[in-house]
């Protein structure tokens, strides 16, 4: 390896506007153990040091899902009643309600049950550092 340079593929700049149209027609994709329940989204970015996905869940859904990596999000519309179970033993549970223009963030290994509660998609931004490269669309896929 030539001396100097970063072992894994570094990062280049990208930007991207959010496009709520595209969004609406994304189709519904099945979330993994949770049987019935479909988000939709796209990735926007999809960098070596992080994917960035524009994502819904859907009104009434409820369900349950554990980080294998840190993750920040970005609540845009609608809400959700929100517990979030944290490692090592679980035992220290918040419960909050998430409103647009919340920021909030899991640790690698939480535990969070979600129930979105309004009557349009809980619509938030996710930045996953470093990329999981989830098989969502990219937004050129649903311009296609």
């Amino acid at each position: 390896m030539p001396i100097g340079l970063a072992p894994t593929p570094r990062s280049t700049f990208e930007a991207h506007t959010i496009d709520h149209e595209a969004m609406d027609k994304a189709p519904l994709l099945d979330l993994p153990f949770n049987p019935g329940v479909q988000v939709r989204g796209y990735s926007a970015i999809n960098q070596p040091n992080c994917q960035i996905i524009i994502e819904d869940f859907m009104p009434g859904d409820e369900f349950s899902w554990t980080f294998t990596h840190d993750e920040m999000q970005y609540a845009l519309s609608g809400e959700m009643e929100l517990e979030v179970a944290l490692p090592p033993l679980y035992q220290e549970v918040i419960k909050t309600r998430i409103t647009p223009g919340t920021l909030f963030t899991y640790p690698v290994g939480a535990r969070k049950t979600v129930k979105v509660v309004s009557d349009v998609p809980f619509r938030h931004i996710c930045f996953c550092p470093p990329s999981p490269n989830y098989p969502f669309p990219t937004l050129e896929d649903l311009k296609g």
